[in-house]
């Protein structure tokens, strides 16, 4: 079955990203149907514009909708389920936030805290996808482990673990971190 594929990038990061460049390049050779829209806001972004791109990609597919987010991402992406309420084949979140809004509004001196003004209805959010897988490393150093546990065992993900990636991020390792990225889109084409 042919999906549609849709990125969603972390805070301060784009499309241009070589990260991305490599996943473009490659999900072109194997003619998968992707977008990864760039969101706006740079240092200080709102959730409203990233939702509203969001659910215009969504939207616009005819086929079986994969949410691959990383980072900011993919509070974007639960935050999209919850108020849109729109059904998705499958959800990846890498380097995943959990639902602890006191805990993360304060992060990067709240330069994106609207993202994280109310908790998820989880049990609503649940219904929306057929399968949410989550991935984190044990050594990221910009979202704890421990946040990708929680959010994976209150949503039913699967949890990929991983020792030594990171934040799945960097410039320095976009080859690397690209083809993680293309080794969890792959597995649920």
């Amino acid at each position: 079955m042919d999906k549609k594929i849709i990125l969603i990038h972390g805070y301060t990061s784009s499309p241009k990203k070589k990260k991305y460049q490599i996943i473009s390049q490659e999900l072109d050779n194997l003619a998968v149907d992707y977008s990864i829209p760039a969101f706006p806001g740079g240092d200080y972004p709102h959730t409203r514009e990233w939702l509203e791109i969001i659910d215009k990609e969504v939207k616009s597919s005819t086929k079986p909708v994969v949410l691959v987010s990383h980072s900011l991402g993919t509070r974007t992406v639960l935050l999209y389920l919850d108020k849109f309420e729109e059904k998705v084949d499958t959800v990846i979140l890498i380097a995943a936030f959990n639902n602890n809004v006191e805990e993360n509004r304060k992060r990067k001196d709240g330069n994106y805290v609207d993202f994280f003004d109310y908790p998820l209805d989880i049990e609503k959010i649940k219904k929306l996808a057929n399968k949410f897988i989550v991935v984190h490393s044990k050594d990221d150093n910009s979202i704890d482990y421990q946040q990708g546990v929680e959010i994976s065992k209150e949503l039913g993900a699967e949890l990929i673990t991983y020792e030594n990636m990171g934040h799945f991020s960097g410039e320095e390792r976009a080859e690397e971190n690209a083809e993680y990225f293309l080794k969890f889109i792959k597995s649920v084409l």
